[in-house]
């Protein structure tokens, strides 16, 4: 229900034309209810086994800029750039859309303690707007005092009864300086603002009882101060607990209720437990960590890495081991809900729901993909009987049969693929500086052979200076297997290539990305325009003469049809609009991760293993 509770509620006979059809293998509701289903698309290939982490998904006009959990971690509020949308935590469905006053800078948003309010901050006009997530009014809007400028927005916390906010932020006029902030949400109004000190507050304040608490840290020490709501109680030093020699550098978090620190020195993440005075996690990853963050009660941590991944770690009698390994995209947001059991991914256009609950198991059984997966490059057999598959910069290319949806081939190319293609009974592969043949296995029968480079039947040396190694170029092969274009770079240019004989044969400076042949192979076109083929005697290519994109073929892309299919609005169409089956959320953003070729349609998706086939009805 949750995984697919957007297209069961939007049409519920999609129960069996869509959610069945998408279910793992091995899950309790395929074997029990797949009889029953008769879709109108077959999955071919690329099947889940179990259900992935990514339990929803909802698709966003605009950038996310905040984003907060609230305390019960039944609700979501997120921020755009003139509303904030309130989201069910369990099925992404909105649930109220708030406009707010125009604004300057950054925004930051805070639930209350009993989660039936929310504040928006900001260091524009207005600093501080409350709303009532029942009536879905507005509660109060304070607006901007001199000297309280929230320069860099740190935390916040909410008095017991939750008419007092307290926001520690950074001294507009001494950015090493914290102040904190508080404010009468009720009745709109800024009490008083407290110079901390010029020591390391670690970002995160919280309340205790009557009083607003923080942490500050220095080499083997973490104190911890207290200070009142209003204006009647003094800064106040509580205790002081014993810290980790180096902590007082880099990024750090404290976790009042367990008395733990987690924090970052150089390339390594630590918590450190100030109770029994140890080390309860270690890690050093391939990457500078970021991103750190306990669920409430200090059974989960999260730390992101700039290679795009989450480290999930969980509490266990020894300390935190390895929970989940999951990837996200370049430059997401990411947020652990304060129970700990759901990790939300805000990536424009979409915010992503993913679960963190499951067994722990040794770490060859975690759930983990590589740092730096690649995207898929994909290619049809003339016939429609094959599909090639493989990783840009891989080096294992697999040939699923289309008739059985089974892998005929598996081949060690011992190079990074750069593009690939298949006949009925060959499959090529151009790579670094070269381009190698293989014959398919005969027969019906054969599933998952193996071949490597002494299997190979031919190869071919580009007649042109390769790239640099590890600069790979996205090769794509012309349907009647005569030539290949390479993209340079950053797609400032393509070069075309004889596949007999590896001879560079002309090229073109301009915006190609997204380069496709027409089908008979004799025009190339790109984002902003087209080449025509010409040719001398035989099928020697002479040059090459510019095409308007206005008059380029429909239907000839990879990514259109050319039987009338299309996809609109997360669902696949018949050429009479027909909704056939509902897209997951992997492949709505872009038109490019799908490849269309007859009545076959393949997904690809680079945080999966393997691209998914659908065979769609004639």
């Amino acid at each position: 229900m949750i995984k697919f509770f957007e297209v069961i509620s939007t049409s519920p006979l999609h129960i069996y034309h869509s959610a069945l059809l998408l279910s793992p293998r091995t899950s309790i509701v395929r074997r029990l209810y797949e009889p029953y289903a008769h879709p109108l698309v077959r999955v071919m290939h690329g099947l889940p086994i179990s259900w992935e982490h990514i339990v929803g998904t909802v698709k966003h006009s605009d950038l996310v800029w905040t984003a907060a959990w609230s305390p019960c971690s039944g609700f979501i509020a997120v921020g755009f750039s003139t509303r904030i949308e309130i989201l069910d935590a369990v099925t992404l469905q909105q649930l109220h859309t708030f406009t707010h006053p125009r604004q300057e800078g950054s925004r930051w948003l805070s639930f209350s303690p009993d989660s039936r309010s929310f504040t928006q901050f900001s260091r524009g006009e207005y600093r501080l707007t409350t709303w009532d997530l029942q009536t879905g009014g507005r509660i109060s809007v304070v607006p901007s005092t001199p000297n309280t400028s929230f320069l860099r927005y740190l935390s916040s916390a909410y008095s017991m009864d939750g008419k007092v906010v307290a926001v520690a932020h950074s001294d507009p006029e001494n950015s090493t300086v914290t102040v904190i902030s508080t404010y009468n949400i009720l009745s709109g109004t800024h009490i008083y603002s407290h110079r901390v000190s010029e020591e390391h507050i670690v970002a995160s304040i919280w309340t205790q009882g009557e009083f607003l608490r923080f942490a500050t840290v220095e080499p083997r020490s973490i104190t911890i101060w207290e200070v009142g709501f209003t204006s009647k109680h003094a800064l106040a030093e509580i205790k002081s607990l014993p810290g980790p020699d180096d902590a007082s550098s880099g990024e750090c978090l404290f976790l009042p209720t367990l008395s733990r620190l987690a924090f970052v020195l150089e390339e390594a993440v630590l918590i450190w437990d100030s109770w029994d005075s140890k080390v309860l996690l270690n890690f050093t990853g391939d990457d500078p960590p970021t991103g750190l963050s306990f669920s409430s009660d200090g059974r989960f941590f999260i730390c992101g890495t700039i290679s795009q991944e989450i480290h999930l770690w969980k509490e266990s009698p020894t300390g935190y081991v390895l929970h989940q390994k999951l990837l996200f995209s370049a430059g997401a947001t990411t947020l652990l809900s304060p129970d700990g059991e759901s990790i939300i991914t805000f990536d424009y256009p979409q915010t992503q729901l993913r679960h963190t609950t499951g067994p722990i198991g040794p770490p060859s059984s975690i759930h983990t993909q590589p740092a730096r997966e690649t995207d898929f490059v994909l290619g049809f057999s003339p016939d429609k009987s094959f599909a090639a598959t493989g990783r840009l910069g891989g080096n294992i290319a697999t040939i699923v049969d289309l008739k059985s949806g089974d892998p005929r081939l598996i081949v060690n190319t011992g190079m990074g693929i750069c593009g690939l293609g298949v006949t009925a009974s060959t499959v090529v592969v151009v790579g670094e500086g070269k381009i190698i043949t293989w014959n398919l296995p005969g027969g019906d029968c054969v599933i998952n052979a193996r071949a490597n480079i002494h299997d190979s039947v031919r190869t071919v040396v580009f007649n042109h200076p390769p790239p640099p190694p590890g600069s790979l170029h996205s090769v794509l092969i012309s349907p009647d297997f005569n030539h290949f274009v390479a993209m340079r770079g950053g797609g400032e240019g393509l070069d075309i290539y004889d596949m007999s004989t590896g001879k560079h044969v002309a090229g073109v400076t301009a915006d190609v990305s997204q380069p496709w042949f027409t089908r008979d192979g004799r025009e190339v076109w790109y984002a902003s325009g087209g080449q025509k083929i010409i040719r001398g005697g035989g099928s020697d290519v002479i040059g090459l003469e510019p095409l308007d994109w206005s008059n380029r073929p429909s239907g000839g892309c990879l990514w259109e049809s050319s039987r009338g299919h299309d996809v609109d609005d997360g669902w696949i169409l018949d050429s009479r609009k027909k909704r056939l089956m509902w897209l997951p959320h992997q492949w709505r953003a872009s038109k490019e991760y799908r490849v269309w070729d007859g009545r076959f349609l393949a997904l690809l998706d680079r945080t999966l293993p393997e691209p998914v086939i659908i065979e769609l009805e004639e």
